[in-house]
């Protein structure tokens, strides 16, 4: 009779319907917001190739070429001459190490420091500084004001204040020469000072040529270097091969006919 009894209760447990626990309801994600993410590097490697001209711009006549005024050559000709005159100089080790600074650098296709070029330098440096520097000291006042740089006499500036709880949103005023200014907002005072710099005088040229420094290219070099570097079946120099044998990348057949010298 208990038994019985048991199998009852035990029946009657299984039929009760269990109480369903309360879960939020979620809404389903749109298709496009699962591929909502970047499938790319925002910021990618930036490689040298990734400057260089094609082999097929390379001109018709090489020698004529190396042989001609680098400053009479357009933008085309220019870079393969230089890329050619610096390559060559590289793939020389028995006599790049006895080559003296300036001739390496001319060579190379490089400027020498001098106090032309430092100057023009300093020059660009010194806008690309008070174009994007912010203003970092002591509060400003009227016996010590905040010194404002500036290339002509007057520069918009922006005032934020003190430190901490002084700090207030950027006020905004031009500062000119001659003047204290005062911030409206924090009473701080600024004063312009001029920064002068003297260009080079007219017909200067930043990047003289030395007297001892030879200037004409050796084309045998090249020549030299293509024997080392591209013998034995390899071309380790695909330049070189390409200056010499009419190809592009380095033996590859050129499609259509070389660009002659100021096409």
């Amino acid at each position: 009779m208990l038994s019985a009894a048991r199998r009852v209760l035990s029946g009657a447990a299984r039929l009760t319907p269990k109480p369903q626990s309360w879960q939020p309801a979620v809404p389903a994600a749109a298709g496009c917001q699962l591929e909502a993410r970047r499938g790319y590097r925002h910021w990618w490697r930036v490689l040298p190739e990734d400057f260089e001209l094609n082999s097929e711009s390379m001109p018709k006549d090489v020698k004529s070429l190396m042989a001609s005024n680098p400053h009479n050559l357009g933008f085309i000709d220019a870079y393969w001459y230089w890329r050619i005159r610096a390559e060559s100089t590289m793939m020389d080790p028995e006599n790049l190490p006895k080559k003296s600074y300036k001739q390496l650098c001319r060579d190379m296709g490089l400027s020498i420091v001098n106090e032309q070029a430092e100057n023009l330098l300093g020059i660009v440096e010194l806008y690309e500084y008070l174009k994007s520097s912010p203003f970092i000291g002591p509060f400003g006042t009227i016996e010590n004001p905040v010194l404002v740089p500036a290339i002509h006499t007057e520069r918009i500036v922006g005032c934020t204040g003190g430190t901490g709880d002084n700090e207030h949103v950027p006020l905004w005023f031009r500062c000119r020469e001659g003047f204290l200014y005062r911030c409206g907002e924090c009473d701080q005072i600024f004063m312009l000072v001029r920064v002068l710099y003297e260009l080079p005088e007219e017909g200067m040229d930043i990047n003289p040529i030395d007297p001892d420094v030879k200037d004409v290219f050796d084309f045998a070099l090249l020549e030299k270097g293509n024997e080392v570097w591209n013998t034995g079946g390899m071309i380790n120099w695909p330049t070189g091969y390409d200056a010499l044998h009419g190809t592009v990348y380095g033996g590859g057949a050129r499609d259509e006919d070389q660009r002659a010298i100021g096409e």
